[in-house]
């Protein structure tokens, strides 16, 4: 049935001059019959209109724009492809995985963008039509980026098209590799508070079975002798293991103050050896060869790369084996190298021996591992002398070797770096206010044997009562009091007539940068850390009071082995 106009048109068409335009219309009709089609079932967008003052552009809104809207905006990249492998459409996130712009990638084929070691895979999924597999894409500015690709087939209009899902691997890949990063170092901490334990219950253990020797035995004998000799080493070696463990943070975020000054490294290394190779029990034959070398550093941090590095090479080697070391200079470097026939070093280990927590292969016995600290403060600190020190080894069972490189200086322009001998001590009047009844008796019998007079006080408030009959000189506070806290004490002995002068020692197990920070704005001239060093503590007492009142960095020479000012 014809429709109105067609009628008018029919009618129109018997005369021949006529024919042509009415052929006309009718092509325009079918043509506006077509596109209200096209209208209709959402296959356009837009209109363009001719208007006297140019085109006009009206958006149409169709029952399919909610999902194309969610394909442009979806975080993965989307493409329609034909069988041919040709792109017919992709979205923005496609055109940036390829880092092509849109009108570029339209109407090329998609293994342009596949990297040709996975080009066979992706191949073989177009051929298959359905599929998911992994592939890398390539970007002309991005590089390679490894992708996760998923197909499926349409038919439309008796034509398949592929449409093709790709997914960024690179945020799955990192969240993974966080993760993994995540476990490794929780395994770190769970190793690294074993080994903790166990050396610390070691030389705990051996104090323990010394105070049972003393409690059994006559005085004056050569039991007696021993065990005082195995409890002075186990403290000494307890000591070193906190102040490493408390120096390893502040040394790694870059927090300690070098003391610089010409220093001896032949004497330096031949005293480290002599002190670490007279314990009982080595059982490793050390042999040393130094040439006069001097550089400008830090006796007490160079002391501490010589221990951290002797001690290394005796913990990997075995009984009867053999360690060199080695000072020489070279141009303008001294060269320290330590040396030993143990165990050695992994290929898999080697690049990260001097990380923190990283530990040989442990057993039992102990030959091996430790606590995965010494090393890396050897490197921090060797660096923050301006120096290197690099690591080597063969592998497994074939030894190894650690060479420190530092600045070597004229031997004509050093002077011995040793403290001058002590004048006869003066006797000083002490306060000492300690709330441990043990440390504070054995310090005040301490101190007492050195010729001083000591007044002690289990709690702050008792410490300024004496203060104000007693009228000491010096006073050895501990900062975690009952009551009254060391702070406040400090702050209240300032205060006071009586104490604007004196000397004031903060004694302490916390080493951090902020103790030291609060010591010295209380008012405390010195931050000692427990355990004191019985020489330290001496010197402090025998220089002048206002003399060495002044505030020292955090960490320069306060601590149990902080070397004193000339």
């Amino acid at each position: 049935m014809n429709t109105p106009i067609e009628a008018v048109l029919t009618r129109h068409a018997d005369s021949d001059e006529n024919v042509e335009n009415v052929e006309t219309l009718r092509a325009r009709l079918a043509e506006a019959n077509e596109a209200l089609q096209a209208i209709r079932q959402g296959e356009v967008d837009a209109l363009i209109v001719q208007v006297s003052g140019g085109e006009h552009i009206y958006t149409l809104h169709t029952p399919d724009e909610p999902y194309r809207d969610l394909v442009e905006q979806m975080q993965e990249g989307a493409a329609v492809l034909a069988v041919s492998g040709d792109i017919l459409y992709c979205n923005a996130r496609f055109a940036a995985l390829v880092d092509e712009p849109l009108e570029s990638v339209i109407g090329t084929r998609i293994d342009r963008f596949v990297h040709a070691s996975g080009r066979d895979g992706v191949l073989a999924l177009l051929s298959a039509r359905n599929g998911k597999c992994r592939g890398q894409l390539i970007g002309s500015d991005t590089g390679i980026v490894e992708v996760y690709l998923s197909l499926t087939t349409t038919v439309s209009k008796d034509v398949d098209r592929l449409n093709l899902i790709v997914t960024d691997l690179r945020e799955i890949q990192e969240a993974y590799s966080d993760r993994d990063r995540a476990e490794h170092d929780n395994r770190m901490k769970d190793e690294f508070l074993a080994m903790l334990a166990h050396e610390l219950r070691n030389p705990l253990g051996a104090i323990n079975s010394a105070v049972q020797v003393l409690e059994l035995t006559p005085s004056g004998g050569e039991p007696e002798t021993r065990a005082r000799g195995v409890i002075a080493r186990q403290v000494g070696h307890l000591s070193r293991l906190i102040d490493d463990l408390l120096d390893v943070e502040r040394v790694v975020s870059g927090k300690v103050h070098l003391n610089r000054r010409p220093l001896d490294m032949a004497e330096a290394v031949r005293r480290v050896v002599s002190g670490v190779t007279g314990e009982v029990g080595l059982n490793r034959h050390v042999e040393v060869s130094t040439d006069p070398v001097w550089i400008n550093g830090d006796a007490v941090r160079i002391e501490q790369v010589l221990t951290n590095l002797l001690t290394n090479a005796i913990n990997n080697t075995p009984t009867d084996g053999r360690i060199q070391v080695t000072l020489r200079g070279d141009g303008n470097d001294a060269v320290l190298t330590f040396e030993d026939t143990g165990v050695g070093i992994s290929p898999e280990l080697l690049p990260f021996i001097f990380d923190i927590f990283v530990q040989g292969d442990r057993t039992l016995d102990r030959a091996r591992g430790g606590l995965g600290i010494g090393l890396t403060l050897v490197r921090r600190l060797v660096e923050l002398h301006g120096g290197t020190v690099v690591a080597a080894s063969d592998g497994d069972g074939r030894g190894s070797s650690f060479t420190a490189r530092l600045r070597q200086i004229p031997a004509a322009d050093a002077s011995p770096g040793i403290a001058p001998p002590l004048d006869p001590v003066e006797p000083r009047r002490v306060l000492l206010i300690e709330d441990n009844r043990d440390a504070r008796e054995m310090l005040r019998l301490m101190l007492e044997l050195a010729g001083h007079v000591v007044y002690d006080a289990a709690d702050g408030v008792r410490g300024l009562e004496l203060l104000e009959v007693e009228h000491p000189d010096v006073a050895i506070i501990d900062i975690g009091l009952p009551g009254l806290d060391g702070y406040q004490v400090a702050r209240r002995i300032r205060e006071h007539p009586n104490g604007r002068a004196m000397l004031l020692l903060a004694l302490t197990g916390y080493g951090f940068s902020s103790a030291y920070q609060q010591s010295a704005k209380a008012g405390f001239d010195r931050h000692l850390i427990k355990p004191v060093d019985p020489d330290m503590l001496a010197r402090l007492l025998s220089e002048d009071a206002r003399r060495i009142g002044a505030h020292d960095e955090p960490g320069a020479h306060c601590g149990s082995r902080r070397p004193l000012p000339d």
